[in-house]
């Protein structure tokens, strides 16, 4: 939720009863037109789009805009708050609704508005409080211009952090009043912080409260605690304690507050204890899915069911546990003995499921290890009797992995994890021999991740990052001996406006490690397509086997640059530029061999992301628009 429809809410939960505009009762009127009037230094435009209320237009069919009673009063204060954020603290708005003179079912709504004197602040100054702490809160002054024409709620929000700043540090009593001081003519503002400090306060008894049927452990609730008995009270603990407890998913509701009055100590030290109240989720639980999958075995789809069970809760322990079963089914044409596409006529003929793969697999996960906050997962999967249509055998395959992960800060995390593999083929001949030695994969992998994105799924601004890092076999033993490492970087900037400058970079390397090194074409890089370069048909880039299939590459570079914005309603439009390629070999990059592409495309933001309509060509040196590729896709490429 952002800034502005916080405070609109806000502002409709405190706002008095009201009667209707002057002279005009409410009946739901269309509304015809809206006016301003009295605004000389913000233009109509701008200050129009911060209203409720707008003009109804052809293309509102289905919900055609009407008079609000709630929506012109929130819009009175909006606007007054609009000339407050651009140094007009004396502006005053007054609405009215008035019949069109044409027809009486229609209305127009007009803003009246006496914008007052703009007003330049000239200096900040702080007044009481602790000299220690006085001189931190100095960063927080940084954001506010001086010379410039005052931002009444930038005040507000500067007074906000340094009570924050004071409860982070022991002091939750805190009391901050900015104080304006005019000169003659109004015009210049010098604003005083009055700080009134309080009592010094330490956490006394943290008392928890389990709510529901489900009980746990109270170490598994405490451990998660960065406030504790003793310690100085801070507001910031507190709320990331409640975050962590979130996170850990036995807790569907919590809350950690004071708990009755403050005990005093001394004259100017006091003692609160503290209250966790959680309400537990159920321990036991259930899922079931239904889909279509891509199978890495064979290059076909299989329609796949799921069905597992889980414990998030064991004992009351705080670990989980998983366990699953998948069934894969090729479909196939009735009568065919080898897998072949299924196209949309055939939907229409005799089609059968063909059994390939059955995966049963568990996992246990120890959300705390060794007394650290490391989360230690262990599974293991067993494939008995499934089908590799490459080579036409059955095989039974059992794999292992432990992975251990740590959240280093709330936008930093790391995982290291360790994998094996057992292969067995069915009915091995004797010039098959060689299939008998297969041992699977042996993979140690190190990987980090950096999100400061304020939103995953419509990022305007911060950065994504990633490092990896394989080492597969070699010392290991395994059939696959290769070191893999990746790095990929993304960052999002508001451009002029609502528009935003998305870029992207990625590069990554494989090199095969002693006398038998091998790697197999799902292990090395691909590209083309709607997430990488679009204008390229999916996986198409880089070398490719006699059958037209991609082999990979050894060597990837990718870059990405795109400009987005907000057309009108739910739709946004992009203009961007895709270029890289992948290399079988190091030797084999030439810059020349680099593809570039460039294109546009349409954007409807859904619920759970935009969905992306987009056409891209390849640039070169004879422009030919009609030989690119058009991408249907959700979520944006990067």
């Amino acid at each position: 939720m952002n800034f502005r429809v916080l405070i609109t809410l806000i502002i409709f939960i405190c706002l008095p009863t009201a009667g209707p505009a002057k002279g005009f009762s409410f009946k739901r009127q269309v509304i015809k037109k809206v006016e301003l009037k009295g605004n000389k230094h913000i233009s109509s435009s701008e200050l129009k789009s911060q209203l409720l209320t707008k003009a109804n237009r052809w293309h509102n069919v289905f919900k055609k805009r009407r008079l609000s009673r709630t929506n012109i009063r929130i819009d009175e204060r909006q606007l007054k708050r609009h000339y407050q954020r651009n140094g007009y603290l004396f502006a005053e708005v007054e609405a009215a609704a008035e019949f069109y003179e044409k027809d009486s079912s229609k209305a127009v709504v007009i803003f009246d508005i006496s914008e007052g004197k703009q007003v330049w602040i000239d200096s900040l100054k702080c007044g009481g409080g602790l000299q220690r702490f006085n001189t931190k809160i100095k960063k927080i002054f940084e954001k506010i211009k001086l010379g410039e024409p005052i931002n009444n709620e930038s005040i507000l929000a500067a007074g906000f952090r340094i009570r924050d700043y004071y409860a982070d540090n022991g002091y939750p009593f805190v009391r901050i009043r900015p104080v304006y001081k005019f000169n003659n003519d109004s015009s210049r503002v010098i604003v005083h912080f009055d700080i009134a400090e309080s009592s010094f306060v330490y956490n006394g008894e943290i008392v928890i409260i389990q709510e529901g049927k489900t009980k746990t452990n109270e170490h598994i609730f405490r451990r998660e605690l960065l406030t504790k008995p003793g310690k100085p009270y801070s507001r910031k603990h507190i709320i990331e304690s409640q975050q962590r407890l979130y996170s850990t998913g036995l807790i569907k509701y919590v809350s950690l507050k004071r708990s009755g009055e403050p005990v005093f100590i001394s004259t100017d030290t006091a003692e609160t204890d503290l209250r966790l109240v959680v309400s537990a989720r159920k321990s036991n639980f259930v899922n079931f899915r239904i889909g279509v999958a891509q199978d890495e075995d064979y290059d076909q789809s299989v329609f796949q069911q799921s069905l597992s069970w889980g414990n998030r809760n064991l004992w009351g322990s705080g670990r989980k546990l998983i366990m699953s079963i998948r069934n894969s089914f090729q479909i196939n044409k009735k009568g065919d003995t080898v897998a072949t596409s299924v196209t949309v006529g055939d939907l229409f003929s005799d089609l059968e499921l063909e059994p390939v793969k059955l995966e049963i697999e568990a996992n246990l996960i120890q959300p705390w290890f060794l007394g650290y906050r490391m989360p230690l997962s262990l599974g293991a999967v067993y494939e008995p009797n499934s089908m590799n249509f490459i080579i036409d055998k059955h095989y039974d395959k059992l794999s292992g992995e432990v992975s251990l992960s740590k959240e280093i800060n709330r936008f930093t995390s790391a995982v290291f994890s360790a994998e094996i593999e057992f292969i067995d083929f069915h009915d091995i001949s004797s010039e098959e021999q060689e299939l008998d030695r297969l041992q699977g994969r042996r993979r140690l992998s190190l990987y980090g991740q950096r999100d400061t994105r304020d939103n995953i799924f419509v990022p305007q601004k911060g950065s994504y990052s990633y490092s990896s890092l394989e080492y597969v076999g070699h010392y290991l033993g395994g059939d696959y001996n290769y070191i893999k490492g990746e790095f990929y970087w993304s960052r999002y900037r508001i451009l002029f406006g609502d528009n935003i400058l998305a870029s992207r970079f990625r590069i990554g390397a494989l090199r095969e490690l002693g006398e038998y090194g091998r790697s197999s074409p799902d292990d090395r890089f691909t590209l083309g397509g709607a997430k990488t370069i679009r204008g390229v048909a999916e996986n198409d880039l880089g070398p490719k086997w006699l059958d037209g299939l991609p082999k990979g590459g050894k060597l990837l570079v990718l870059g990405n640059l795109e400009l987005r914005s907000a057309l009108f309603w739910r739709i946004g439009g992009s203009v961007f530029v895709d270029a890289g390629n992948v290399f079988y070999n190091f030797k084999d990059f030439h810059i020349n061999d680099i593809v570039g592409t460039t294109g546009l495309g349409l954007h409807f933001f859904t619920p759970v992301g935009p969905l992306r309509f987009e056409y891209a060509f390849k640039v070169q040196k004879k422009l030919d628009l009609g030989d690119g590729s058009w991408h249907l896709t959700i979520l944006y490429a990067f």
